[in-house]
């Protein structure tokens, strides 16, 4: 509860997640409970530049989504996490590039070829829909895409964009908050490389620069996936 709300750098997990989103130059949305406690959660997505808010159920978050395409013209979604605030951002356009151009439904980065909690997952507004009407299992409503991933598509790796950005093996690395301990890790590493690297967590080349002092320095930044890869 609350973790988004952490502090990180000189903003918060979620103000990171959502700064450094609005450089794709594509509209970024807060997707929030309706519940009091996330009154909290709105207030630091408008103070960070959300271009919109949708709240709704804090359980049926798949439903959170169906109201964003049902309120904003779109074609895709992009779905990131607040509790990923080193997402690579750099994949988030070449991939709605590549699901546009080969007509599929729903595409992610390969997730062997980078490091757990920087992936992204792009589906359709067609692909959403059908995944409404077709999965009503407690999971598919509180994860969004578990109907998507087994039936819509296979996972698309754009091999080539994801090695050029992570040239090194990103099976044992993870950047995504699931706990306090994973909190104090990944602030720990951003404070590093911001100072030893003098690079901003603002600057597109940040989570580049946070897997290679992650890979090469295992005595400080013991990362392991939370998650075994699929």
């Amino acid at each position: 509860p609350c973790k988004a709300l952490l502090k990180l750098s000189d903003t918060t997990v979620l103000g990171m997640c959502i700064q450094r989103a609005k450089h794709t130059g594509q509209p970024v949305f807060l997707l929030t409970s309706d519940q009091e406690e996330d009154d909290l959660t709105v207030g630091v997505a408008s103070e960070s530049g959300a271009d919109g808010i949708i709240r709704g159920s804090l359980s049926n978050v798949l439903s959170r989504y169906f109201m964003l395409a049902q309120s904003y013209p779109c074609e895709y979604i992009v779905r990131v996490t607040a509790d990923n605030p080193l997402t690579e951002y750099e994949f988030v356009n070449p991939l709605i590039d590549y699901v546009h151009l080969n007509n599929l439904p729903y595409a992610c980065i390969e997730p062997s070829l980078c490091p757990e909690g920087t992936n992204i997952e792009v589906f359709s507004k067609q692909a959403l829909i059908c995944s409404v009407n077709a999965d009503k299992s407690d999971v598919n409503l509180e994860h969004v895409t578990p109907y998507m991933k087994r039936n819509l598509s296979s996972v698309q790796c754009l091999k080539g964009i994801a090695c050029n950005r992570f040239p090194l093996d990103c099976n044992n690395l993870s950047f995504t908050i699931d706990t306090l301990s994973d909190y104090t890790k990944v602030a720990r590493l951003i404070s590093t490389v911001e100072q030893e690297s003098r690079i901003s967590w603002r600057e597109p080349l940040f989570v580049q620069a946070c897997a290679e002092f992650a890979f090469n320095d295992r005595a400080r930044f013991d990362f392991g996936r939370n998650h075994p890869i699929s």
